[in-house]
């Protein structure tokens, strides 16, 4: 072996070494070393964990992550990851993992101790195909679930996009009254069907035509319309907490028409938006009203007024025989 070979793996060694990541104990304290680029080799004191009762877990498991534990605390690359039983937290597959009560999803994530899949039983969760799984009557992608009615038809598309016989769904969004069988992906979030355009789970904007509420005549046949957003309905942002339970416009006004409501659902919407839609019909037409929240990133996240709303609706014509 040449010196400039001796030289060159010396230096790949010395590297690797100087690079090295994951829990170190010393006397009482535990610390978690990791490598940053711009300040080098780092070391940092985890207050909350017990030396005596540290140790590293290891999973069989592709994501890169350091796990530790004590006896009261899980950490995850040095961080402490709350409310979650180190004791019995255990790798399901998938980037899922679960304690005694949850399970909890690392593959994606905004926060990490923000992980948890809310609304499922963890003992009832079955891998599909990442990111998507299941649990009752649960289609789990990541770590949101969506209750679908017929889910043992469910195929997925690719890591976004999925499908039953019935339904089109993007993420943990159900794309409701998408044609299915002309539904075509675009992107990650968006599609098309011979209808419409949809975007983030919803129908795109763009193919709603915009009226004034004040001036929009509600005594013609709503069935002859086609799909209208009003956006002079709210002249002020609001608080979804505050408003998400107040009634909406166009409901009010078509039950006075003879409608009745069928369904309500209230979703998350293209990041911190907020989506109700109602499902209302009489005995000639099928309409859905939504309401929609649209999150103002310009405010500041602590001011609970930071939604600007408006109000939609499309509907169709019901088929002979259809209730």
């Amino acid at each position: 072996m040449t010196i400039r070979k001796v030289i060159i793996l010396v230096l790949k060694i010395s590297i690797l070494t100087s690079c090295r990541r994951g829990y170190k104990i010393e006397g009482d304290k535990v610390y978690y070393e990791y490598w940053n680029e711009g300040s080098g080799q780092n070391k940092l004191l985890i207050q909350q964990a017990d030396a005596k009762t540290f140790k590293e877990l290891t999973f069989d498991c592709d994501c890169d992550f350091e796990f530790g534990k004590d006896k009261n605390h899980l950490f995850i690359d040095g961080e402490l990851i709350k409310n979650i039983d180190p004791n019995t937290f255990k790798f399901i597959g998938n980037y899922i993992f679960r304690d005694k009560d949850s399970a909890y999803f690392f593959g994606f994530y905004n926060n990490i101790n923000d992980c948890v899949i809310k609304g499922i039983n963890p003992d009832k969760i079955k891998l599909i195909k990442y990111p998507w799984s299941k649990a009752d009557n649960f289609l789990i992608h990541g770590g949101d679930a969506v209750n679908i009615d017929n889910l043992n038809e469910f195929i997925p598309i690719d890591d976004d996009w999925g499908k039953t016989k019935k339904y089109i769904i993007n993420n943990n969004q159900i794309l409701y009254g998408a044609d299915v069988e002309t539904f075509k992906i675009t992107s990650s979030f968006q599609g098309k069907d011979k209808n419409f355009n949809y975007e983030f789970g919803i129908i795109n904007e763009d193919d709603f035509k915009k009226i004034s509420y004040k001036k929009f005549d509600f005594d013609k046949p709503i069935c002859e319309y086609e799909p209208i957003v009003f956006d002079d309905i709210y002249d002020s942002l609001v608080s979804y907490k505050e408003d998400q339970n107040k009634s909406i416009e166009i409901v009010e006004k078509l039950k006075s028409k003879g409608f009745t409501i069928k369904n309500i659902r209230y979703s998350n919407w293209s990041g911190e938006s907020k989506i109700i839609s109602v499902s209302l019909a009489n005995d000639k037409c099928n309409c859905i009203v939504e309401k929609l929240y649209r999150y103002d990133y310009s405010k500041p996240s602590e001011t609970e007024k930071i939604f600007k709303v408006t109000e939609r609706i499309h509907c169709k014509p019901k088929e002979k025989n259809q209730d």
